[in-house]
């Protein structure tokens, strides 16, 4: 589903008329759910770790630079594991507990260890990898990232566009007061349903990664 289409599909269920773009609006009513979309949006990205958000990001050290950013991650960036291009697997450590290890100065050389330090100046995720390279080597990292915000019309929404749809239509029926005859509470109970089940189907395609066990 596109921005414009996720918009008017609740300014249809919102009884108003529906646009030809998400720019240059002259009704506030629109004007708001071009918002509301975005806030929806990111609210579905946040509940669940959808397929359609996975990302990877490759890494090539340099010598002496224990430093590295996931570019245009965000800080909403979540990481499952990063593999070096020999196969072999970093494993996660806390960062105090990277930070002892490399308080004792040891010397410069092939990582074993990450932690994530933070954020860049850009507000990307930032990790701090131990020990410190001692050469260049070649990682990707695999995990997932947000969507950038929706801002022109045909931006396709890649998370479920159900939830999204109607999270909208709650925060407007919220401002509204409510929406044929349905109260916000009950756009939200409904939305949380879509959501709910969006999240099931979605895990479903990975049921290998959903398996818990007794450690």
């Amino acid at each position: 589903m596109t921005y414009l289409e996720a918009v008017n599909q609740v300014l249809l269920r919102l009884r108003e008329d529906t646009v030809t773009d998400v720019t240059g609006l002259d009704d506030p009513v629109a004007e708001m759910v071009v918002s509301l979309v975005n806030d929806a949006k990111q609210l579905v990205e946040d509940a669940h770790t959808w397929n359609a958000l996975r990302s990877d990001w490759a890494i090539a050290t340099t010598a002496g630079d224990n430093l590295y950013s996931l570019t245009n991650a965000g800080n909403y960036g979540k990481i499952e594991y990063i593999v070096k291009d020999d196969g072999t697997e970093l494993t996660e450590e806390t960062l105090y507990s990277l930070r002892k290890r490399q308080a004792a100065t040891p010397a410069d050389n092939k990582p074993k260890y990450y932690a994530v330090n933070g954020t860049d100046a850009s507000g990307d995720i930032q990790l701090q990898l131990f020990p410190q390279p001692d050469a260049v080597y070649n990682y990707t990292v695999y995990g997932f990232k947000r969507q950038a915000e929706l801002s022109a019309a045909a931006d396709v929404l890649l998370v479920p566009s159900k939830p999204v749809v109607y999270y909208a239509l709650a925060m407007a029926a919220r401002e509204r007061g409510e929406v044929g005859g349905q109260t916000a509470a009950e756009l939200f109970a409904l939305a949380n349903v879509y959501l709910s089940d969006a999240i099931a189907w979605d895990a479903s395609l990975n049921d290998l990664d959903n398996i818990w066990m007794t450690v």
